[in-house]
């Protein structure tokens, strides 16, 4: 004869099982949340992004007459808006030799009033003109034509306060795919892109593709700290090493070219050079790290006799 379990029993057994449940739950809920976090900052994001359309002349390769030694070309980038009245920052190679710029500002996403397609209304064109361009940084500032203000903008982050873990979002046009995001974290900062370049980048393995050239790096509260203006590859491809301008140094470059049109830089005429464990073994150095002035420039300012003086022994 079987007899019946104790209710106190029968509760204590359900018990772990109801809490594992509940647990799940909260887990689920929790990925909600996240996934909610992050659509908002997309949406908080896109409209101040761009996708940039260059029509101009590159060189040719002038084997056959004098007319081949130029050819149209144009290519497709990004930008982002960082000023209501319509000023775009974005990479100098992405309107390198440009004839003409054109801009196609976010679309509407999801079905529109009355529309039935998910796709959406297509975005505005809009003409630009090149306010000025900055090689050393490699960053142009563009002017949105037709606009004076009421434009969707994002602003600058402190890219000094970002970390090596610090979650990011690349936005941008990767192969003319317009206003993709994706996601990743800051690898590392301060990296050269070649020894002695006196540009830094942040590196980030959030995937950045051709065409997500000058597009926004935003951290997680939808502020720039970074423009997207390289990437390492031996495919061609995204092998999740990126770079981005750091955002204190496009915030130095927009505001003079937005002001003056170029970007004016003080200089010392002392030529600085890296110490390797090589060169410090060679000069008998006492340390195999930091910098050292290599060479001054004759009649530079730190090559005359008051500024030798001031110099420390």
């Amino acid at each position: 004869m079987r007899r019946a379990l104790p209710l106190t029993l029968v509760l204590a057994l359900l018990a772990p099982a109801a809490a594992l449940a509940q647990a799940a739950r909260d887990r689920i809920g929790t990925l909600g949340d996240l996934s909610a976090s992050f659509q908002a900052l997309a949406d908080k994001v896109k409209p101040a992004v761009v996708q940039i359309f260059v029509q101009g002349l590159a060189p040719g390769r002038g084997l056959v007459d004098a007319s081949d030694l130029l050819s149209a070309q144009s290519s497709v980038g990004s930008g982002v808006i960082l000023d209501p009245a319509g000023y775009v920052v974005t990479n100098a190679h992405v309107v390198e030799g440009a004839r003409r710029v054109r801009v196609l500002l976010a679309r509407a996403e999801g079905p529109g009033k009355g529309a039935s397609s998910i796709l959406g209304r297509k975005g505005r064109w809009l003409g630009a003109q090149i306010v000025g361009v900055d090689h050393e940084t490699d960053l142009a500032v563009l002017k949105l034509q037709g606009f004076d203000g009421g434009l969707p903008h994002l602003t600058l982050g402190d890219s000094d306060a970002v970390r090596a873990g610090t979650l990011v979002f690349a936005f941008g046009s990767p192969l003319g795919l317009e206003n993709s995001v994706t996601m990743g974290v800051v690898s590392a900062i301060a990296r050269q892109l070649r020894t002695e370049d006196p540009m830094i980048y942040l590196q980030t393995d959030a995937p950045i593709n051709p065409g997500s050239s000058g597009g926004p790096l935003v951290d997680a509260e939808g502020r720039v700290v970074g423009i997207n203006s390289a990437l390492l590859s031996q495919s061609g491809g995204n092998e999740g090493i990126g770079f981005a301008a750091p955002s204190n140094i496009v915030r130095y470059v927009f505001e003079q070219i937005r002001t003056t049109g170029r970007v004016h830089r003080g200089e010392i005429g002392a030529i600085a050079q890296t110490i390797t464990p090589a060169l410090a073994k060679g000069l008998a150095l006492g340390r195999d790290w930091g910098v050292i002035v290599s060479d001054v420039r004759p009649g530079g300012p730190a090559g005359r006799p008051a500024a030798r003086r001031a110099l420390p022994a």
